[in-house]
């Protein structure tokens, strides 16, 4: 299976870097890791990525940042991007904005700042575990859908 990509939004440079490195040294072997420093800024590269037709599996962002919040973020990347893992990340945001990623963003996880690298790399080995698991399954019942189609064609 090709590379996935794993995308990092954070209006906070510093805090972008150092999670775009933690995530790199730990899954750069399998996935791609991108960044962007806003809401829309991902929005584009999501549209990018997806038109090349690589697969975007993670999604990592922050939920303060200028224009566009994390959760309204989410919200958007969940129309696109159904299957997607989406982690809110945040040092600020109130159960409002955790609950709202939850039920309208598809969130996936929900850490707050400082993260704890190992429990968050964790989480995220299961989680893309998971999403190839889903991806697997969907490419099965394709192939199944249509040796059907094929073996109805042949009966009829």
């Amino acid at each position: 299976m090709s590379k996935g990509y794993i995308i990092c939004v954070d209006d906070e440079v510093s805090v972008l870097e150092t999670l775009a490195e933690q995530l790199a040294s730990r899954f750069g072997h399998s996935h791609s890791i991108e960044t962007a420093s806003s809401a829309e800024e991902a929005l584009s590269l999501i549209d990018e990525i997806q038109s090349g037709n690589d697969i975007v599996e993670l999604i990592v962002s922050d939920q303060v940042m200028p224009g566009m919040k994390g959760d309204k973020f989410l919200e958007q990347v969940h129309q696109k991007l159904p299957d997607a893992i989406k982690i809110l990340l945040t040092g600020q945001a109130g159960l409002d904005s955790a609950i709202y990623a939850i039920n309208h963003g598809g969130l996936s996880r929900y850490v707050e700042k400082p993260w704890n690298i190992e429990e968050l790399s964790r989480d995220i080995q299961d989680l893309l575990e998971k999403f190839r698991q889903n991806l697997e399954n969907q490419h099965l019942i394709q192939a199944l859908n249509r040796r059907i189609m094929e073996l109805e064609g042949t009966n009829s």
